[in-house]
């Protein structure tokens, strides 16, 4: 593959920097990176954080996103938007790793994967081959119908839902122009290594409990927070007693929620104490026997991503 791809790749991510607490979050383009790594190819990861308004939080932000990439050893570029806004020009951003003008030497014949359409107009149409890579493909399905989600700014379409060009799959028709094409959700295997068996069985998820949103599907509108999709597994740990059940999810320290789920049995702790680095992370998920999550509505969209 080396020799195949002679510009330069950007691997664009927009979750990580601004959320650095989200060791989970962090982990995913993180896999990506190590595996363009070690294929030889150049690359840059690429991070758009726009300001929180708060700069003492920004500034903690950029700090903590570069020491990663130096642990690492990756390259990269990120984009800090001064004030945040739906266009991107060039002139809105203080640039770290690459200053604007080894950026701007980069992008002619480059490559664009864009992992969570955190790059937009007029920025994204400097990169020659514009690949969005949906990492989530029954929210951004529901809603490329209805609004801009990037498919006309986009040269190629690629999703983890396998499923998703079937006939028996459930999400709207994309737009015109977008055709999917599907891969396997990526793990670098050569990173994340067996590990022994935990000491202990205990099921674990890391998340977020609560959701504002909602999607239709059939008429009608479907709560989507882990909330609602763990209600009909609720009394799991009483029923299978010799498993410990282990809530990673984040709530206010006073919330009534935690002490129900104390009561029905489940294990909780808050995300930040536990898996607030990459390391932290890996680490959680190592001494874990397995995940036990609710699927949102793949068993409706039957979209293949689960």
């Amino acid at each position: 593959m080396t020799g195949r791809y002679e510009g330069t790749i950007f691997l664009a991510s927009g979750f990580t920097a601004k959320y650095p607490e989200g060791g989970g979050n962090f982990s995913v383009p993180l896999q990506w990176a190590l595996g363009l790594k070690r294929l030889g190819l150049k690359f840059y990861w690429l991070e758009i954080m726009p300001s929180s308004g708060k700069p003492e939080r920004d500034a903690d932000c950029i700090r903590i996103f570069e020491e990663r990439m130096r642990e690492y050893a990756i390259p990269y570029a990120l984009l800090f938007q001064r004030e945040a806004s739906e266009d991107q020009e060039l002139s809105q951003f203080d640039f770290h790793g690459l200053s604007r003008t080894d950026f701007e030497s980069q992008l002619c014949g480059s490559t664009l994967l864009n992992l969570s359409y955190s790059v937009h107009a007029p920025l994204i149409h400097q990169f020659e081959r514009r690949i969005y890579c949906n990492l989530d493909p029954t929210e951004i399905a529901h809603w490329m119908p209805q609004m801009e989600m990037g498919q006309s700014l986009h040269t190629e379409f690629w999703a983890i839902g396998l499923n998703m060009n079937s006939d028996d799959c459930r999400l709207p028709p994309p737009p015109a122009g977008v055709t999917w094409q599907t891969f396997y959700p990526l793990v670098d295997t050569e990173f994340l290594k067996p590990s022994p068996r935990p000491s202990q069985n205990r099921l674990t998820t890391v998340g977020q409990w609560y959701w504002s949103g909602y999607l239709e599907f059939d008429g009608v509108y479907r709560d989507l927070s882990k909330q609602a999709m763990f209600a009909p597994y609720i009394d799991l740990p009483s029923d299978i007693p010799e498993l410990t059940w282990e809530l990673a999810m984040n709530m206010n320290e006073g919330d009534a929620e935690k002490q129900r789920l104390h009561a029905k049995g489940w294990h909780h702790v808050f995300p930040h104490d536990v898996v607030a680095s990459p390391d932290d992370y890996f680490r959680y998920i190592e001494g874990s026997l397995a995940e036990f999550t609710p699927v949102k509505v793949d068993d409706i969209t039957q979209s293949g991503w689960v």
